[in-house]
């Protein structure tokens, strides 16, 4: 996988078969972009103990194991759920420090927010390199080498920053729905499936929310089917409908609701129908696939 910019594929395999690639965006129900600025996620109460203990209650029910990306901010406040995560046996990854997007923070800024998150999280999970990083909003440019220096510089391996469905928010519609590598850092997309010649999502976040039981199975499926497990993504607080309510614009507020009672009930039946693995067992899997 030395090719930039290249998108390089497994064969179909039975150990793919029936596998996600599960991964959580540990934010609190305020941090969503078109939510709270940074400054002021300190006078809002917290939902992210109930959010954490439903996910990895029911990720132990499965034997499931996941990549959990952490907003270091939440990291240095409530130590504890890194720690918990940690000694469940699951993957500690960053998702930088102010969940800020990358095109909004410039090169200095984002390397202190990566480096400071890496620092918190490094302390809380001794011994396990934390390889991957996933930017707020799927933010990082596809376009723009320096983020993916300073990523390499602090010792991350793989990213999952660049989603293939493009919406008002995120997302870059020509970019590969494959594994591929990208100025020296591999890439592992969100999934995305192809439909009589439309993008759609397979399932993540406000996607599984939203979208119909029948219709994320199937796509699961489907993407599987091509190759690869499907990248699938949750967050804590979709797991807590009663967290307490924000005040929004009607746009982001029936986006930040939508769907909000369904998550448990559509993740227990992605871990029914499918073994779930982390994105570092995904990449290293990728790694030892390599083509001579």
């Amino acid at each position: 996988m030395n090719q930039e910019n290249s998108e390089v594929r497994l064969a179909p395999s039975r150990a793919w078969k029936n596998t996600v690639a599960l991964s959580v965006d540990v934010e609190d129900y305020f941090m969503s972009p078109e939510c709270v600025p940074f400054d002021e996620w300190a006078g809002y109460p917290s939902a992210i103990h109930t959010g954490m203990e439903h996910l990895l209650e029911l990720f132990k029910e499965y034997n499931a194991r996941a990549t959990f990306f952490f907003v270091g901010w939440l990291a240095e406040r409530y130590p504890e759920i890194v720690r918990w995560t940690f000694d469940a046996g699951h993957e500690i990854a960053t998702h930088t420090y102010t969940h800020h997007f990358v095109s909004a923070l410039g090169q200095k800024a984002f390397e202190e927010s990566l480096a400071r998150s890496l620092e918190i999280l490094q302390s809380l999970a001794p011994g396990q390199p934390i390889r991957g990083h996933r930017a707020p909003a799927f933010s990082l440019p596809r376009d723009q080498k320096w983020p993916f220096d300073i990523l390499r510089a602090h010792g991350i391996e793989y990213d999952s920053s660049i989603n293939p469905h493009a919406t008002y928010l995120y997302g870059d519609a020509q970019a590969p729905r494959f594994p591929y590598t990208l100025h020296g850092i591999v890439e592992l997309p969100p999934a995305v499936v192809e439909w009589a010649g439309f993008r759609l999502p397979v399932g993540g976040g406000g996607t599984l929310r939203v979208l119909p039981s029948w219709y994320l199975e199937r796509a699961r499926r489907r993407y599987q089917a091509e190759g690869f497990p499907p990248v699938i993504y949750i967050h804590p607080w979709e797991m807590v409908p009663g967290h307490p309510p924000l005040s929004l614009p009607w746009k982001p507020r029936w986006i930040h609701y939508a769907g909000l009672r369904t998550t448990r009930r559509k993740l227990r039946a992605l871990l029914q129908n499918h073994a779930a693995i982390s994105l570092g067992d995904y990449y290293q899997r990728l790694m030892e696939e390599e083509p001579a």
